[in-house]
């Protein structure tokens, strides 16, 4: 990980909300509290806070103070429905990896949908964020995924012993903390978690730029904005150093608010191993 950045700077140049936006504190979110961790409405808003804060003071990544964990981008995916009936098949069913899964939140939702949790592992590169996940969702206890802390980049580390033998992988707000460089590297790692076998799946959602670019993000330092084009440039350079060809997806999405960064867009993507 990085040094620490200043998290008043960040606070300072819109990285961080008092409150979640209604958008983000929807029904759907408050569903899942209410039915999955048994929280009371009224109780749902401070414990979340109360996370929050804990989650933002051992590192205040911007998805943390902006609260965009509480997006459960996953379930919001076009693919969803096709992953969660993978997941839930009586026979063979498919196994997802949540990579740098925060708190686990898309995992959670998954499981609340049906997806049987054994099917599912978690990984954060920090076994806080997981620890505060339990404590989010209050399941320590009874949630059946294997949750660990591991770095995408570590050849000995805990993912080694998983490649090959995941159906999906899905890389939700990681790529975009990298430069061009290391997102490939990254991506080659996915490729070995992943099953050798057509079909197989990496998907997500990231930060991107209308016009492909290098740029300082507050956090992590200089990293690399993708458009829809530069996406799939990456895959094909992935495809040559790995002997792999993919099928790419991405779908662009502007923002209203471009205060950050000017041209900053989101990318949804799915790449599928042909």
């Amino acid at each position: 990980m990085t040094s620490y950045p200043d998290s008043e700077a960040l606070k300072r140049n819109g990285f961080y909300h008092d409150q979640p936006t209604s958008k983000l504190f929807n029904p759907i979110l408050q569903e899942l509290f209410e039915q999955y961790s048994h929280l009371k409405p009224e109780e749902i808003l401070p414990h979340l806070l109360h996370i929050r804060e804990k989650a933002w003071a051992i590192y205040p990544w911007p998805c943390i103070g902006l609260f965009r964990f509480c997006e459960l981008y996953l379930s919001k995916h076009p693919a969803y429905p096709r992953i969660l009936a993978a997941l839930q098949h009586p026979t063979h069913p498919s196994t997802l990896l949540d990579l740098g899964c925060c708190f686990g939140q898309d995992i959670r939702k998954l499981v609340f949908d049906g997806a049987p949790a054994e099917s599912l592992v978690g990984c954060d590169l920090d076994a806080a964020f997981l620890d505060l996940g339990y404590e989010l969702f209050g399941d320590r206890e009874r949630l059946q995924t294997p949750m660990f802390a591991a770095d995408i980049f570590q050849d000995d580390g805990p993912l080694a012993e998983k490649r090959g033998t995941f159906d999906f992988v899905h890389a939700n707000l990681i790529l975009h903390l990298f430069s061009w460089d290391r997102q490939v590297e990254a991506c080659k790692q996915v490729v070995k978690l992943l099953k050798p076998e057509p079909g197989s799946t990496v998907l997500g959602r990231q930060t991107g730029n209308l016009v492909a670019q290098q740029s300082e993000l507050h956090s992590v330092g200089m990293v690399w904005r993708h458009d829809d084009r530069s996406f799939r440039e990456m895959w094909r350079q992935v495809g040559e150093e790995t002997g792999t060809r993919w099928d790419v997806w991405v779908e662009v999405e502007e923002v209203e608010e471009k205060q950050q960064e000017p041209g900053i867009c989101f990318l949804t993507f799915e790449v599928r191993r042909e």
